[in-house]
C-alpha cells in the first residue's frame, strides 16, 4: 500500500489528541449546558462571530477520524476505495453542516432541513468506513469482527443518549469522543495484535 500523510502515527496521532480534548471542550463553552436542548454545538456556535469555533470542531473532527481511519486500514493492509469514498464524503457533510448554521428553529424551513440532512450523512458516513470493510472480511482477520462491534456499540450510544436524555450536545460529544477513544486504542496500543496482515480490497 502506498505510504501518505495518513498512514503517519505522528501526523494521525498529532491531530487525535486536539480533536479529543476540543470536542469535549467545546460544547462548555460560553457558560453551555452541553445536557441542554437548546445546548447542541450547531446552536451554540450559530452566531457569525462563533462559526469559526464550529468549522474548527468540524475540520478536527472529520479530519482526525479520516486520517485514522485509513492509518487503521494501513495497518492491515486494507485496500478499499469504497469506504475511502465515504469517508470523503463524511468530510463534505461536516462542512454542509457547518454551512448551514444560523437556521431558523422555530420551523421546517429549507436551510433547517439541509442541516438535518447533511447532519446525518456526516454520522453515517463516518461510521461506514469503520463497518463496511470489517463486515465484508471479517472472516480474513479475527480483530475485524471486534471492530464491527465496537463501532455499532459506538453508534448505539448515540441511540441510548438520544432516547434517555434527548436532543443534546452529549449525542455529539460521546459517540465522537468513543470513536476516537477506539481509533486510538486500535492505532496507538498494543491491545489488538496485528501478527498477521491481510490483504483486502473492494
Amino acid at each position: 500500500m502506498k505510504k501518505n500523510i495518513f498512514h503517519s502515527k505522528t501526523f494521525c496521532l498529532a491531530i487525535l489528541i486536539p480533536a479529543f480534548i476540543y470536542g469535549l471542550a467545546l460544547p462548555f463553552f460560553w457558560g453551555n449546558n452541553p445536557a441542554s436542548e437548546l445546548g447542541t454545538l450547531s446552536l451554540l456556535c450559530e452566531d457569525p462571530d462563533k462559526k469559526i469555533f464550529f468549522w474548527i470542531w468540524g475540520i478536527l473532527t472529520s479530519g482526525s477520524i479520516i486520517a485514522n481511519t485509513q492509518l487503521l486500514y494501513s495497518r492491515y493492509n486494507i485496500k478499499s476505495k469504497v469506504s475511502n469514498f465515504f469517508c470523503l464524503l463524511s468530510f463534505i457533510g461536516v462542512c454542509v453542516v457547518a454551512l448551514t448554521l444560523g437556521h431558523s428553529i422555530e420551523d421546517w424551513n429549507p436551510k433547517r432541513i439541509a442541516h438535518w440532512v447533511a447532519t446525518g450523512l456526516f454520522i453515517a458516513f463516518t461510521v461506514i468506513p469503520l463497518l463496511l470493510p470489517f463486515i465484508k472480511h471479517r472472516k480474513e482477520n479475527k480483530n475485524f469482527i471486534i471492530f464491527a462491534v465496537c463501532t455499532v456499540m459506538i453508534l448505539m450510544s448515540f441511540v441510548v443518549i438520544f432516547v434517555f436524555i434527548g436532543k443534546s450536545a452529549l449525542m455529539e460529544m460521546i459517540p465522537i469522543a468513543l470513536i476516537e477513544i477506539f481509533l486510538f486504542v486500535v492505532n496507538f496500543t498494543k491491545v489488538f495484535k496485528n501478527e498477521k496482515e491481510v490483504a483486502v480490497s473492494n
